[in-house]
Formats: C-alpha cells, structure tokens, sequence
C-alpha cells in the first residue's frame, strides 16, 4: 500500500482480548520518523547519501499475525530506489506508540479513559480502502516544499577511527556508528552537569557539533562529534531546559563561521542533565551491597521524544546524550539515537581527536 494512504489502525483497549475503546488511524505524517529511519538504513547505510529523502517512493507492508486477521505483528517500509533495488526497514508495533498515546488522550477528554488507568493497544491492517477513516475536520490540505540544505557528507574510512576509540555502553554492533572526540564528550558532559550546582538543581546542556560520514571501503554511513556548544540565554527548570530565540542566535553565529572552512560541519543533537536525584535519593536495602546501582534517572521523556522530532525532523542521525545520577548519587550516562522510530539508548566509541577539514566533502544534488 502507498504512504499516502497507510493501511494501518491502532485500536485501544481496557483489557486483552476486549472491547475496543478507540480506533485511531495511522496517518502518513505518524510516519515521518519510520521513513527518515528507512532512508537511513536503506540508503546512506547502503553507500547512497546521494539519494535525497524529499520524494522518495515509500510503501507499507503489514507483518499479519494470523492469514485471516487484521493483527499485526509489525510492518516494513519498502523504498523504491532509482537503481531499481527496494529495501525493506522492519517496525514494531511499539514504534506508533505515539499514535495509541494522541488516541488515549481524546478518551481522557471524553472521560472514557481515567487518568492513570492502564490501556492496551494492538495494530490492525485496513484490508479494504473503504475502512481507511477520514482526515480530521480540523485538518488542513497544503504543498510541502523541501528547502533544507542538501544533504553534505565526508568520505572518511571507518575502521581506523573505530581501532583507535575506546567503546562504551556497546549494545547493538548492527547499529549505526556514532564517534565521540575526547574533548566533544567531556565537553558535552561539563555543560550538561552544571546545572548540579543550582539550587535547586536545574536541567543545562548543550547541542552536539560534527559531521556526518560515509565509509568509501563498506559504503557505510556513521557519526563524529568534533564539539559540543553550551546553550546560553534558555530557560531553565528542575525538568526542562527550553531553549530560546537568542539561544538558537548565539548557537547559529558560532557554528556558520566555522562552517566556511568545512561545510559539512553541522549540528548533530543535544545533550543535557538531569541532575536531580531520582526517587527523591530514596534506596533500596539492597544498595549497600550491590555494585551498581539499577535506580536512575537515565530515561528519555515524552518531551524529548518530541523536541528531537520537531528539531531533527527528517535527521534520522540525530543524538540524544543524558548524563544523570543513580539514587545512589552516581553520575550516570547514555547516548540515545532513534531506533524503530524512537529514541533508544545505545553505544558509542570515544576517540582521541578528529579533523573534518583533512577529508574530501561530498554532497547530495537537491530534490527537483
């Protein structure tokens, strides 16, 4: 089935099995972030940067359950590629979890739903056009012009970078490959920390600087942080950092002189702290004698997931780093990039130094 038209439900219920409570139907804008991940895997990680997101042809496929039901185990994006090859990116059914979320929030308005009661979801195929709901009254028709820069990329070789970093949290050898410099890392983690020192303690950070990379050797696409930028001027609170106008300003008048003499410099993602304690520092009896301590504040919120969406739309690249604490009081830290169209934790090399400007830049001609 084409994009335009996912042939995809999430129906809500109270119970497993049960009555359903809401039908919501998936849109083509729900699946944004499943078609820059697909573009990812199927084509920068495939050696092909050159081919543009804007455009590219995209179908759903529905992973069924059964031969005869309409639940759904998953489903797969299939892009159509101007060589003629169509790979394949699979999803979960937890990768429209922001989907069974909007249709819970509608019953909670109806009341339907009560605040903290615990719901179900399952994902359904529509087998006929005619079972595909209708937009919202509320919703608007417009044209979409792509005018972001054209993708710029380094031709840089992997494996040499990779032999001289030091891995840390590595827990997917098959994901893409994110470097850290040394100092991007430290730098990073100095920014986002800081905010330990208010009182009360305050959310601080900074976003993430470098470069996105394409191995000449394997054709696969990682990476590199060269600098972290602390964000200045935004508003700060226990939870939240917020950035401002004159936040993105000052970021903005750093970042384009240095991209005079390496264009495909360009900024990467955020990181920031969460430097409260969680569970009010509360342990358990078992802290004392336990290595490591499992209770952190190490998670990403609701929030995040959104701001990395409206921030890095179409950057399936992008990156997330957290450092927190332990209820023991330990600091903590992760890297989150998306996965399955969410922001998953995942690992990353940490290497002594990177010159973007030593390595040949390439980009991508612009869509028509």
């Amino acid at each position: 089935m084409p994009l335009s038209q996912p042939p995809l439900a999430v129906v809500l219920r109270l119970e497993t099995p049960g009555v359903a409570l809401a039908r919501e139907p998936v849109r083509a804008d729900d699946l944004a972030e499943h078609v820059a991940e697909a573009w990812r895997e199927g084509c920068l990680r495939q050696g092909r940067p050159d081919v543009p997101l804007a455009g590219l042809p995209v179908r759903v496929t529905p992973r069924l359950k059964h031969d005869h039901g309409p639940a759904c185990t998953g489903f797969a994006l299939e892009l159509s590629l101007p060589d003629g090859h169509h790979p394949a990116t699979e999803f979960t059914i937890f990768s429209l979890d922001a989907v069974a979320r909007r249709a819970a929030r509608r019953l909670l308005a109806t009341g339907k739903l009560q605040p903290g009661q615990q719901y179900y979801y399952e994902v359904q195929f529509l087998r006929a056009t005619a079972e595909v709901s209708p937009p919202p009254a509320e919703a608007t028709a417009f044209d979409v012009s792509d005018r972001s820069p054209a993708l710029r990329w380094l031709q840089v070789p992997l494996r040499p970078l990779l032999q001289s970093g030091t891995p840390q949290n590595i827990h997917d050898e098959a994901s893409f490959q994110v470097c850290f410099t040394a100092a991007a890392w430290r730098r990073a983690e100095q920014c986002a920390r800081q905010g330990a020192n208010a009182s009360p303690p305050v959310e601080t950070g900074a976003v993430l600087v470098g470069t996105l990379c394409s191995c000449p050797d394997t054709g696969d696409f990682f990476v590199v942080v060269t600098d972290a930028y602390e964000v200045l001027e935004a508003e700060q609170k226990v939870f939240s950092l917020t950035y401002t106008s004159q936040s993105w300003r000052r970021l903005q008048s750093v970042l384009r002189p240095r991209q005079g003499g390496c264009p495909a410099l360009r900024l990467l993602g955020q990181a920031h702290g969460h430097n409260f304690l969680p569970a009010g520092g509360q342990t358990c009896q078992d802290c004392l004698i336990r290595p490591v301590c499992g209770l952190t504040n190490l998670y990403v919120s609701e929030d995040d997931q959104n701001w990395t969406r409206a921030v890095f739309a179409g950057a399936p690249y992008s990156l997330c780093a957290i450092f927190g604490f332990s209820a023991r009081n330990e600091p903590v830290q992760g890297l989150f990039t998306q996965h399955d169209a969410r922001l998953r934790q995942r690992g990353y090399f940490v290497i002594p130094d990177f010159k973007p400007e030593q390595w040949e830049c390439r980009a991508a001609a612009k869509s028509p």
